[in-house]
C-alpha cells in the first residue's frame, strides 16, 4: 500500500473530501493559480462531427529548439477547468516550466452553448480528438495527461486507443477515477445525502442553462423531478441519448475487466480506500498490465489527499516528483 500520512483531521474521507472543497481551501487555491488564470488563452477547439470544445492552455512562446513538455488536465464529473482540485498542481506546473492545457468537457465550465446535444461519459472519440488537437497545436517535448475522478477514467480510455491513433502519450496519472460505473451508481443510493444533493443540484442547474439555450431540445419539468441519480441518469440517457437502457451506457464507459488490456502508456492511478464517491475495492477489476501501477492509500478521500488546507497536497508532490526531474 502507497503511503499517505495525513494529519489525523484528515484520516476521515469525509473531512478530506469535504475540506478539499472548501471555502478556505478556494481562497488558497485561487491565489496561488492567479498567474496561470490570468495568462491562460481560452481556446475552442473544432472537431469532427461538428463538435466544440473549450480548455484554458497557459504556455509561454516556445522555439522549435526549445520545446516545453505539454500536459493536458481533464476534471471530474460536474468540475470544470478551474476546478480547485486541479489548479495547483497545473499552476505548479506552469510555473516549472510545461504547457498546460485544462480542458473543459461537453456542457461543463458554462460551456452548454457550444453543442446542442447532452454530455454523457460514453463521449470518448471528442475527448480523443481534443487531446489529438491540442498535441498538434501546442508545440512540444512530451505529452503528459492527467486525469481526476470521471476525467482519470477518460484519461485511460485515452491511453487504451492511443495506439490506434497516432497519439503520443509519455504518461498518464489518473486520481480517483471511475472504474465501474454500474457498481459506483449503486454506492449513491447509501452515500451521504450531502454528496447526493451536491451532485443533483449542479447536475439540475447545469440541465436548466442547457433547457434554456435549446428550449425545444430539453424539457426541464421532468428534469426537476428527478430525486436520485439513478433515475435522472436513466431519464437522461433514454429520453435524449441513443442508449436503450441503463445497462449497456454504464458498461459503455467501465475500465474495469479486459477495458485497459490495450493500454500501452505508463499509467499511474490513485486510489483511496477511504474514498466516499468511488469503491475503492473497484481497483481489483483492473485489468493486470505491466503499463498500469496502482497506487493504494488508505486514506486520501475523493480526489483530495491534503496535507494542510493551505500546502500542495500529497497527490499533486507525487505527480510533481515524477514530471519534475
Amino acid at each position: 500500500m502507497t503511503s499517505y500520512s495525513p494529519p489525523k483531521i484528515f484520516r476521515n474521507g469525509h473531512l478530506n473530501t469535504i475540506a478539499a472543497a472548501s471555502a478556505l481551501r478556494k481562497a488558497y487555491v485561487n491565489r496561488i493559480s492567479r498567474t496561470l488564470r490570468s495568462h491562460s488563452e481560452s481556446i475552442t477547439l473544432e472537431l469532427e462531427d461538428d463538435v466544440r470544445l473549450q480548455g484554458f492552455l497557459g504556455t509561454s512562446h516556445t522555439t522549435k529548439t526549445d520545446r516545453k513538455p505539454l500536459v493536458m488536465i481533464i476534471h471530474g464529473w460536474l468540475g470544470c477547468a478551474n476546478s480547485l482540485y486541479l489548479l495547483p498542481i497545473a499552476s505548479t506546473l506552469y510555473q516549472n516550466g510545461f504547457s498546460v492545457f485544462r480542458l473543459n468537457l461537453r456542457d461543463h465550465g458554462d460551456t452548454q452553448h457550444l453543442n446542442k446535444e447532452l454530455f454523457h461519459s460514453c463521449r470518448l472519440d471528442e475527448v480523443f480528438h481534443a487531446a489529438l488537437e491540442i498535441q498538434k497545436l501546442v508545440p512540444h517535448s512530451d505529452f503528459y495527461l492527467i486525469g481526476f475522478s470521471l476525467g482519470g477514467n477518460f484519461a485511460l480510455r485515452i491511453g487504451a486507443h492511443a495506439h490506434k491513433h497516432n497519439l503520443t502519450i509519455k504518461k498518464i496519472f489518473s486520481i480517483c477515477p471511475v472504474m465501474d460505473p454500474e457498481n459506483a451508481l449503486n454506492e449513491t443510493k447509501s452515500m451521504l445525502k450531502i454528496y447526493t444533493e451536491y451532485y443533483l443540484r449542479r447536475w439540475k442547474h447545469m440541465l436548466h442553462k442547457k433547457h434554456l439555450l435549446f428550449p425545444d431540445n430539453y424539457e426541464s419539468y421532468v428534469i426537476k423531478q428527478q430525486q436520485s441519480l439513478t433515475s435522472m441518469t436513466e431519464h437522461l440517457l433514454l429520453q435524449y441519448t441513443e442508449f436503450d437502457s441503463l445497462q449497456n451506457y454504464l458498461n459503455g464507459y467501465a475500465i474495469i475487466g479486459n477495458r485497459l488490456k490495450s493500454l500501452t502508456v505508463p499509467s499511474e492511478v490513485y486510489i483511496a480506500e477511504d474514498d466516499p464517491i468511488i469503491p475503492a475495492r473497484d481497483c481489483e477489476k483492473l485489468y493486470q498490465s505491466d503499463n498500469l501501477n496502482v497506487h493504494l492509500t488508505q486514506f486520501g478521500g475523493h480526489c483530495g489527499y491534503l496535507n494542510g488546507l493551505f500546502d500542495m497536497n500529497w497527490i499533486d508532490e507525487q505527480i510533481i516528483n515524477q514530471l519534475i526531474e
